[in-house]
């Protein structure tokens, strides 16, 4: 019993208390989801949520974005408190507000070599209706740089015959979901052949593991004029413009598409 004595001492039990307690503290750490970067000024609020998987497995794109959010984050507080200043003697601003912006990365997929994230920012400026934008990342993680569409098929400017391709999937795909006509103007608007909406894609996971089976096109509230609360994601398969796909590229895309639901209420 003497050599046991120790063990129920004053001195042990504040250790074991106290590794109990660390023990706690980082199971804690370890069960976060996020990254939170955050800068604060009398104006406003700027937020930024990383997956912590990013950071994880994703380090050169991680330090891209921290570095380029830091700076994003001075430029939004800044111009908070220039449009304060600049409204401060407009009788028709009054009961000021906070300005509020905050951004999280979904991840929709990943590969070896290969991810995409959905970027989602949502602003409220002052007492404004809070607005919701979309970009997004294709990151090589072998080059270490971001890609656009013209890294991934042939002909990727207005009103080519890839785009054309993609506009009239894209047209056909948000009639089902809206019920909209399909010659309708907003539908119109929204499937333009133009490349800049087009840009906002991420790579479609495939049901073959590692592989992509399409593009998502993400369309941001407002896309679409006569659904301006609505963000909508179309998935192309892609079989639909596997003929416009450049030589390298060709060996990415197999398999059937396994898109990622896009959840915008958890704000990380």
């Amino acid at each position: 019993m003497n050599k046991l004595a120790p063990l129920f001492s004053p001195a042990a039990l504040c250790a074991w208390l106290i590794a109990i307690c660390m023990g706690f503290s980082i199971i804690g750490s370890n069960a976060s989801r996020t990254i939170a970067l955050t800068q604060h000024s009398k104006f406003g609020a700027a937020k930024v949520y990383f997956p912590i998987e990013m950071r994880r497995w994703d380090e050169a794109l991680f330090n891209l974005l921290y570095a380029r959010s830091k700076s994003d984050m001075a430029d939004f507080l800044k111009s908070a408190e220039q449009d304060v200043a600049n409204r401060s003697g407009d009788p028709d601003y009054s009961g000021w507000k906070a300005y509020d912006q905050t951004v999280r990365y979904i991840e929709q997929f990943r590969s070896p070599t290969l991810v995409s994230y959905l970027e989602v920012t949502t602003t409220a400026a002052g007492r404004a209706v809070p607005a919701t934008e979309f970009k997004t990342i294709n990151f090589d993680k072998v080059a270490k740089r971001e890609m656009t569409l013209g890294d991934f098929v042939e002909g990727a400017v207005d009103r080519s015959k890839t785009l054309n391709a993609l506009s009239e999937y894209m047209r056909a795909d948000l009639k089902d979901q809206t019920g909209e006509d399909e010659e309708s103007e907003a539908l119109f608007d929204a499937t333009k052949p133009d490349l800049a909406p087009y840009e906002k894609f991420t790579l479609c996971p495939s049901t073959k593991g590692g592989k992509a089976a399409g593009l998502t096109f993400h369309l941001a509230p407002n896309a679409i004029s006569s659904f301006p609360e609505s963000h909508f994601h179309v998935t192309i398969p892609y079989t639909v413009f596997s003929k416009f796909l450049k030589l390298q590229m060709r060996p990415l895309f197999t398999g059937e598409p396994r898109q990622i639901p896009v959840d915008l209420q958890d704000e990380g």
